[in-house]
């Protein structure tokens, strides 16, 4: 084997070493486990002598925020054979647990790779698939030059125990790589095949006729995605440095730094000794000093019947400590600033606990709702083309796929309830203005099936009215004209005799 055979492989590794440490950087800030490097030396040894971890990890929010808005509602083929198929595919895989975590890990890195690999009898006939999700800190596709939606080959590289693996992955074949003994795998000479069969030493590269891939890029920007929380990073900092320092100032609040001011030269300290103060847990040197010890701190002791002799000393006091409001303001701030640059609506992560609502948090959701249907877009398009990569392998010819998303956001309160009303009072269509209420247009297709305009305005209003009382029954509650268990057993009573009308209406 000469260097060339091994090009691709080498420039596929230099490729993924250049993007890792940006996915490293991705995963410690969505751990939380970015540390806090600009404090004090003496307070910054202090904390990790200890291990106290003060971190307020708000960056993981934006990652969340839009994984738990992707769901799919369901995902059909272009018959009865092909959805019950890709049924039988989703439940082999457990893809109702993969995908999730999918999502989540393309959010946290930008891209996740979902590998979709034929499994073939003793007569090489395929006979299921397996679709797993693979980091894009050790997979990564190389995208042709002249045609970057191409795939020119993909790359998978891992450690298995002193020995460095290596599979490629191209249009017609697979190769697969290993290194010898403790071997970094930097130079290519490092490289040698690695048969699949001891026995057949060419089965180190294995032909096939899918004519494509088996790896499937979810991503958020093309070529390669961005964290979603990249924005987030220097709020992050921000956050950790002031949580942080403002920790470092809790114990000057239950225990205030105190001074004696002497006249000049009367001063008797001679007979206090280094460590008199007690440092409690704080890390001592090799003279046994801690932290407080400076040689002129106070031997008293409080406590019940203590006394106090107090030798030359005009004055005593105490500093006071830090305010906390130095602290926590610029970390409020540092969230609306994160909010902003995420396109996250503050309300999701606000520790005020203020929640908006109504008209209030359509108009905070919209940007955020947009992003949620570019994924859906974006990752519903490369779900379909690894399902039906899959249904080509298990002999299905020409498949259709269609990914149904639950919608990003519903109404599901008074004001858009009456909004909706108001629109199909003006003349909007009613399947349209159901759809801009945020439901799948299936969804209102069954609903609208059999019902006329005047039965359609008849549950709208309804619907309005209810959300109304809802609305006024909570008001009273808080207001104390009814407890909770009556408001909640009058809507319910209201419910029921709706649920009663509507049925005897069908009925009939």
């Amino acid at each position: 084997m000469d260097d060339e055979t091994r090009a691709d492989l080498m420039f596929g590794i230099e490729e993924l070493q250049e993007a890792r440490p940006g996915y490293d950087q991705a995963q410690t800030y969505y751990d939380g486990k970015v540390p806090e490097v600009f404090t004090n030396a003496r307070l910054r040894r202090a904390l990790a002598a200890h291990r106290i971890d003060f971190d307020l990890n708000f960056a993981k929010t934006p990652v969340n925020a839009v994984t738990d808005r992707l769901e799919i509602a369901g995902i059909t083929g272009g018959d009865d054979d092909q959805t019950a198929l890709i049924s039988k595919i989703w439940q082999d895989n457990q893809l109702d647990l993969e995908m999730p975590d999918l999502f989540r890990r393309a959010g946290e890195y930008g891209d996740a790779y979902l590998m979709v690999l034929p499994v073939d009898d003793d007569r090489g006939n395929t006979v299921r698939v397996e679709m797993y999700y693979n980091s894009p800190q050790t997979v990564r596709v190389i995208y042709d030059e002249e045609n970057p939606r191409r795939k020119a080959f993909t790359i998978k590289r891992w450690a298995e125990g002193k020995h460095q693996r290596a599979e490629l992955y191209y249009d017609d074949h697979i190769e697969r790589w290993t290194t010898g003994e403790n071997s970094t795998g930097d130079n290519p000479r490092d490289w040698q095949p690695w048969p699949a069969d001891p026995e057949d030493p060419e089965s180190w590269s294995s032909e096939h006729d899918w004519g494509e891939q088996p790896v499937f890029h979810f991503r958020n920007d093309r070529p390669y995605g961005v964290p979603e929380h990249y924005g987030a990073y220097g709020p992050q900092n921000a956050i950790t440095k002031l949580q942080a320092t403002h920790m470092g100032t809790v114990d000057y609040q239950g225990a205030p730094q105190r001074y004696a001011l002497t006249e000049t030269s009367t001063t008797d300290t001679s007979d206090l000794e280094p460590g008199d103060f007690d440092d409690g847990d704080w890390p001592a040197d090799e003279n046994g000093l801690g932290p407080s010890d400076s040689g002129d701190d106070s031997s008293l002791k409080a406590g019940p019947g203590e006394m106090w002799l107090l030798r030359g000393y005009k004055a005593v006091g105490q500093f006071d400590a830090a305010n906390p409001q130095v602290f926590l303001d610029p970390i409020l701030f540092n969230v609306r600033a994160m909010a902003q640059i995420c396109t996250t609506p503050l309300h999701l992560f606000d520790p005020s606990g203020e929640q908006p609502s109504g008209q209030s948090v359509r108009a905070q959701d919209a940007p955020f709702t947009k992003k949620v249907g570019n994924r859906q877009l974006s990752y519903g398009a490369t779900l379909r083309e690894a399902l039906a990569f899959a249904l080509r392998r298990l002999g299905v010819e020409n498949p259709v796929v269609t990914v149904h998303w639950k919608p990003a956001a519903t109404v599901d309160d008074v004001e858009g309830w009456q909004t909706v009303k108001a629109k199909i009072e003006a003349g909007v269509p009613r399947r349209q203005a159901l759809i801009e209420a945020g439901y799948r247009a299936e969804q209102v297709d069954a609903w609208l099936t059999g019902v006329d305009d005047a039965e359609l305005q008849r549950r709208v209003d309804i619907l309005a009215s209810l959300a109304d009382s809802a609305q006024k029954l909570g008001a009273a509650a808080t207001l104390g004209v009814l407890s909770n268990e009556q408001a909640q057993g009058l809507l319910a009573g209201a419910l029921s005799d709706l649920e009663v009308l509507a049925g005897a209406q069908e009925s009939t």
